[in-house]
């Protein structure tokens, strides 16, 4: 059984397009242009009306959209969940325990890796960093760990 694989112009216009989008990342420049060109010419190349590279970009940023959207609802979730607990006073609270804990660099360090990692165990690894470094942080470096360990823990 033979298959054959015959790479297209998509196939190469495709390549240049990631290439482009890495060289841009690279020079610190904005990526949406090169996306946006590059989505524009694999549906042109694919269908060969300009037309349907048109709908191509839109089609692309709403699929985008509808797949991002829960990422973007789960942040929001988090960071009115912090601000409330910022409110309430609760996050002073809930460090309390951990300072008994914490009396130097390296238990900070254990704690923090810990607790990022039991709380990613249940939410989406991305809001639960930022939740961890607001409340236990501040706690840690007050214990001695210096910043870019706790950075190091948390990541």
């Amino acid at each position: 059984m033979q298959s054959d694989v015959v790479l297209t112009a998509a196939h190469w216009i495709y390549l240049i397009s990631v290439a482009a989008i890495i060289l841009t990342m690279i020079l610190r420049a904005n990526v949406v242009v090169p996306s946006v060109i590059g989505t524009f010419l694999v549906v042109l190349a694919i269908t060969g009306n300009p037309i349907s590279g048109l709908i191509g970009i839109f089609s692309a940023s709403f699929v985008a959209a509808k797949e991002l959207f829960n990422i973007f609802l789960v942040i929001t979730f988090m960071t009115a969940l912090l601000n409330s607990l910022k409110t309430l006073q609760a996050d002073v609270r809930m460090v309390q325990p951990f300072r008994r804990v914490m009396r130097g660099g390296h238990s900070s360090f254990v704690i923090i890796a810990l607790c990022t990692y039991v709380i990613s165990l249940f939410f989406w690894p991305t809001p639960a960093v930022p939740l961890v470094s607001a409340i236990l942080l501040p706690a840690a470096i007050a214990a001695g760990l210096p910043p870019l360990a706790g950075a190091m823990a948390i990541a």
